[in-house]
């Protein structure tokens, strides 16, 4: 979050054992958390903790990054491994 960005759902948690917390209430139903969702979490530089909903993968999460067609894909991944020494 930079600092210009003021949060519209704010709560807190304190960390427990295993490194486990919970969501706050007001969080989770901001966010429409579900049992079994996943959530994505990271590490800025100066310290702040992001976390979002999202897929447990990022396979797929973008799309046309190596192509838009199964041949440009494969196309694209045969020039990597032409790169690589054999």
């Amino acid at each position: 979050m930079s600092a210009t960005t003021i949060p519209t759902v704010f709560g807190s948690f304190r960390l427990r054992a295993k490194n486990q917390f919970t969501l706050p209430d007001a969080v989770a139903r901001a966010v429409d958390a579900q049992p079994g969702d996943h959530f994505r979490i990271w590490v800025e530089d100066d310290g702040t903790i992001g976390i979002s909903k999202g897929r447990a993968s990022l396979a797929g999460a973008f799309p046309g990054m190596w192509g838009d067609t199964s041949e440009d894909i494969e196309a694209h991944l045969n020039e990597l491994r032409d790169e690589w020494e054999r």
